[in-house]
């Protein structure tokens, strides 16, 4: 747990540098999206999948059987929370919406390997 924690900070560390930069170098395809949004999706991307990972791991602890249906359930439980944050970035700007919804999938991917792959790590070293 440990472990996808430190990495999570350093990925969510990156990925707030990263969108600064975007909207510092003043690429003109993010120049509509105010500068507060893309760090905001990010930070919120690093807590939802924190929690996330914390409830799967608790649960495989608990009854390693319920974990398929777990992760499941809280992967539904979060993809819909995506949409209603997704919406509601888009709906705050009209004028930067699509560009937002773009900056919002970039990171839906990262940050939804990153948790795969840690998952995929977690359930090989549970199994050794």
């Amino acid at each position: 747990m440990r472990r996808y924690l430190i990495g999570l900070l350093v990925l969510t560390l990156v990925m707030v540098v990263l969108a600064f930069a975007v909207k510092w170098t003043g690429m003109a395809f993010f120049a509509p999206v105010p500068v507060w949004m893309l760090p905001v999706a990010v930070l919120y991307f690093g807590v939802a999948y924190g929690v996330q990972y914390w409830l799967t791991v608790t649960a495989v602890s608990k009854s390693p059987k319920t974990f398929i249906q777990f992760f499941l359930a809280t992967t539904v439980a979060v993809l819909l929370l995506h949409i209603v944050v997704l919406v509601g970035g888009m709906l705050m700007n009209p004028a930067c919406g699509k560009r937002f919804a773009v900056g919002f999938l970039v990171l839906y991917v990262v940050y939804t390997v990153y948790m795969t792959w840690s998952l995929v790590q977690f359930v090989r070293d549970a199994r050794k």
